[in-house]
């Protein structure tokens, strides 16, 4: 088994959290630049009901089967590296059917790349940018690892290509302006600022590391680990229990049995899985889930668990980050805007500081921007900027 930087899920638990210019700051005036070369659909967001594909036997995509095949991972003639024959987005399509729980394919935890060391607890990555700089340091700068997982390393986006979808720190700040929404430009100008710092810091190049800290963002599954030992529940009669100040005592009758868990403190860590981050996204239909399987085993498991019947033929499709991101969240850490998203007006009606709570509240309508997108079909960053005003004004109720 590879050990290279690899990780043992002996430590982690169960849970699985899936994340000035001449111009001015008006969507008209930014319609008059010059469009820049950008990628397109990206790896983000899956179409609503794909019916066919077109599988991938590229060189790279084989060169990667044969490699997890070299580490027993599991059902990979049951998921399908391809892609899409309408939108063109590369994705996982099932390959049969597949009942409601279960497991389609399966990677082994010695083929997934930590990007973080275990042992610090998260805590060498307290921001994306850490996360970008270790993946430099630990596989792309590193020869010998670089060569161990050339299979999947050479599998990833690469920037300027149409699987890349650029986030919003890539953007010019007069860009951003035009975002409005104060949350999404305040988060994109504080990653942009994050990068800057620890480039600096570290002597590291300014382009490497934003790309970088966009395959962390876009690509990395978030685990949850213990940083203290949890104890193993326990029952026993109340009358011979005694509880520890730090544990959870259950109320019970005398004479049943009673369980006290002690909580283990957590912090999280940001892996990358091959074969399985090539899922994309879907905000409010996702057919499948990232699970763990034998976490406490040292040759534990990655997999994808069906969380309804997917028929053969089907793209494959997970709930990115929490499960329950807002497209604010979606198009800073992923870069696309989904077209339906139900949590958005969930957001919009919680408001805060940094949320514009009404429609009253942007400099143009609904129907402007809709109407300045069919203008705008030779620019993809202001696609975007007006897709993502578009998918906001139409959450509001």
């Amino acid at each position: 088994m590879i050990s290279i930087h690899s990780i043992s899920l002996s430590i982690f638990l169960l849970a699985v959290v899936f994340q000035s210019s001449k111009y001015g700051t008006t969507v008209e005036a930014f319609a008059a630049k010059q469009a820049r070369p950008s990628g397109g659909g990206g790896f983000g967001a899956g179409t609503k009901s794909p019916l066919t594909h077109i599988p991938d036997t590229s060189d790279t995509t084989q060169a990667l089967l044969q490699f997890l095949k070299a580490e027993n991972a599991k059902g990979l003639a049951d998921v399908e590296i391809g892609t899409d024959a309408n939108s063109g987005v590369r994705g996982l399509f099932a390959a049969k059917n597949f009942k409601k729980g279960k497991l389609m394919c399966q990677i082994p935890s010695g083929c997934a790349l930590a990007l973080s060391d275990p042992s610090k607890n998260g805590e060498d990555t307290p921001t994306l940018a850490h996360g970008g700089a270790n993946f430099l340091s630990m596989y792309w700068k590193d020869p010998k690892a670089k060569e161990t997982w050339a299979p999947y390393l050479n599998t990833l986006p690469q920037q300027g290509t149409s699987q890349f979808d650029p986030t919003p720190d890539f953007f010019q700040d007069d860009e951003l302006e035009l975002l409005e929404f104060p949350r999404a430009i305040r988060l994109a100008k504080t990653r942009k600022e994050e990068i800057a710092n620890l480039g600096a810091e570290q002597g590291l190049d300014m382009d490497e590391l934003q790309f970088a800290t966009w395959l962390t963002a876009s690509r990395a599954f978030t685990i949850s680990i213990a940083t203290e030992s949890e104890e193993k529940v326990k029952t026993m009669l109340e009358e011979d229990t005694e509880a520890e100040s730090s544990s959870e005592d259950a109320t019970t009758s005398e004479g049943e049995k009673q369980t006290i868990v002690t909580k283990a403190k957590t912090k999280s860590i940001r892996v990358l899985v091959p074969f399985i981050d090539m899922a994309n996204h879907n905000s409010d239909q996702p057919n499948a889930k990232l699970t763990l399987v034998d976490p406490e085993k040292d040759d534990a498991w990655f997999a994808l668990e069906a969380t309804r019947p997917i028929k053969a033929g089907k793209e494959i499709v997970i709930a990115y980050g929490s499960g329950v991101e807002s497209s604010v969240e979606l198009f800073l850490n992923y870069g696309f805007i989904p077209k339906t998203n139900t949590i958005d007006a969930l957001m919009l009606q919680k408001g805060g500081d940094d949320a514009i709570t009404s429609l009253d509240g942007w400099t143009t309508s609904l129907e402007e921007d809709q109407s300045m997108l069919e203008m705008a079909k030779d620019d993809p960053t202001l696609q975007k900027i007006l897709n993502f005003r578009i998918r906001l004004k139409e959450s509001y109720k």
